[in-house]
């Protein structure tokens, strides 16, 4: 496979990476400054490939893209809104741009080289701030018609009243993210996550129970997820994914609970993610060598 390249724009740095067979040959990081963005990005490319060795490159970013068109419809935390992307930075890089969101990148990196390689139905769920996720189905990412599919941090858990930024209410992300977590440890006076996470390793229960309720709504939109695709595995990553030794039990039961017939069936299965904060350069590289 001929080398590509990815970049991962985040809300403290940009990363670009060139990418050859899911293994990372090269990679450069730079901090993310809204108001010279395009420039951050054309020097961190030219810089990565001075010899243009990649003809096209993919990015990656957070929020609601508009992969047709090249542009960043909405993305609250990176302050970008209808911001065209594409047609900016492409003369300043001579190169071909394929835009997607993060989480998508992430997932079909996990599908293609990590957790989800020997599977063909699978789900990515990012957990971090908020909650992201991924679809592939019959081995093909799910993108929707106009590339805002897959948005399940606001898919919604059964009894839950939380209201999401989004505007909803119960959506998981309201529930059990990073940012809900956050609160609901210092309305429990925990510090913050680091701290309930701690005492819930040292067996406090409070700190338990909450990390189990936190599991058992993520299993419960895994489940229901799972009724309507029938999926093989969901796959976990994300910066507050790696706390899911604390909530696997209850995510097991609430995979459980909200699962069709689950005694006549195959039961998808939770697995970490495996390639850690490099899934969306990994993953939007393919999008640049064109196989997605």
């Amino acid at each position: 496979m001929a080398i590509a390249l990815g970049v991962d724009i985040g809300g403290t740095k940009i990363s670009a990476a060139m990418v050859r067979n899911g293994q990372i040959v090269k990679k450069i990081e730079e901090p993310f400054r809204r108001e010279q963005v395009i420039e951050d990005l054309a020097k961190a490319i030219k810089s990565l490939d001075p010899q243009q060795e990649s003809e096209s490159v993919g990015i990656a970013c957070a929020g609601l893209i508009d992969s047709e068109r090249g542009v960043i419809t909405f993305a609250g935390n990176l302050g970008f809104e209808n911001f065209p992307l594409r047609d900016l930075l492409a003369p300043q890089i001579n190169r071909e741009i394929s835009l997607t969101n993060d989480a998508s990148a992430a997932g079909w990196g996990e599908f293609r080289h990590g957790a989800g390689k020997s599977f063909s139905h699978m789900a990515l769920l990012a957990v971090g701030t908020g909650i992201g996720g991924a679809l592939i189905l019959n081995r093909s990412l799910i993108l929707g018609a106009h590339g805002l599919g897959a948005e399940l941090g606001h898919l919604n858990v059964p009894g839950a009243s939380e209201r999401c930024p989004c505007g909803l209410t119960g959506c998981v992300e309201a529930v059990a993210s990073g940012r809900a977590m956050e609160a609901r440890a210092k309305e429990s006076g925990f510090a913050g996550t680091q701290e309930l996470a701690d005492a819930a390793r040292a067996g406090q229960p409070e700190a338990s129970a909450l990390f189990d309720q936190m599991g058992w709504a993520i299993g419960a939109i895994s489940g229901r997820l799972a009724n309507v695709l029938d999926l093989e595995v969901i796959v976990i990553g994300g910066g507050f994914g790696s706390t899911f030794e604390l909530w696997e039990r209850g995510a097991l039961r609430g995979l459980q609970e909200n699962i069709v017939v689950p005694d006549l069936r195959t039961i998808p299965h939770f697995t970490r993610a495996r390639l850690g904060n490099d899934a969306g350069v990994i993953g939007v590289a393919d999008f640049a060598y064109g196989r997605v």
